[in-house]
């Protein structure tokens, strides 16, 4: 098969976006650090897997597309094996379906409340935003925001709210049109310092 310009074009966006994807999941892995957004890092995912398969399409006889589909297939199969629990956490991790809550709470925070198992319940997290990268700071589950009330969870949160900010710390309301849950917490560490009920 005679690579076309064409050809060369689609080989070399899919290895960029190969590369971008595989960067961005180190970095995420490593130092928390992703694209800015949300649906910045769902979007990059899903302009991999269908130029995945504009790939296997384009050079079917070639020995590495069919390696390629085999891969995703087997991938696909072995995520559903043990209770289908990496195959919950890729789909609600690469669709809107693992996001609750998306609020930016200034100009340098966002904050959302996300779940990306069958299993757990869904987490609080804290984003600073650098350019078009962002880095997760705080971290959160019901255990440790909500030990006064079991009852009240993070999951029914309406909205959150931005309260205050110091050098060190960075504090914001969870709220439920009832009783709300102010926390501060160590931008630093991502420990936290205070929960008041209010």
């Amino acid at each position: 098969m005679n690579l076309t310009k064409k050809h060369i074009t689609i080989l070399r966006t899919y290895l960029i976006l190969s590369l971008l994807l595989a960067i961005n999941c180190f970095l995420y892995y490593f130092k928390l650090i992703s694209l800015r957004g949300y649906y910045s890092d769902v979007i990059l995912f899903w302009l991999w897997f269908a130029t995945s398969f504009l790939v296997i399409v384009v050079f079917w006889k070639k020995i590495m597309a069919k390696l390629l589909l085999a891969a995703i297939i087997i991938s696909i199969i072995l995520s559903i094996l043990p209770m289908m629990m990496p195959f919950y956490a890729w789909i609600l991790s690469t669709t809107s379906l693992g996001l609750l809550i998306d609020k930016n709470l200034n100009e340098r925070y966002r904050a959302q409340i996300v779940s990306y198992s069958a299993m757990a319940s869904p987490w609080l997290e804290v984003i600073e935003k650098n350019g078009v990268i962002e880095k997760r700071i705080f971290k959160s589950t019901d255990r440790e925001l909500m030990n006064d009330n079991l009852d009240v969870k993070i999951r029914t949160a309406k909205d959150i709210i931005f309260k205050s900010e110091t050098d060190s710390t960075l504090t914001l309301t969870l709220f439920y049109g009832g009783p709300n849950k102010t926390i501060t917490f160590n931008k630093n560490t991502g420990n936290i310092t205070k929960i008041e009920p209010n």
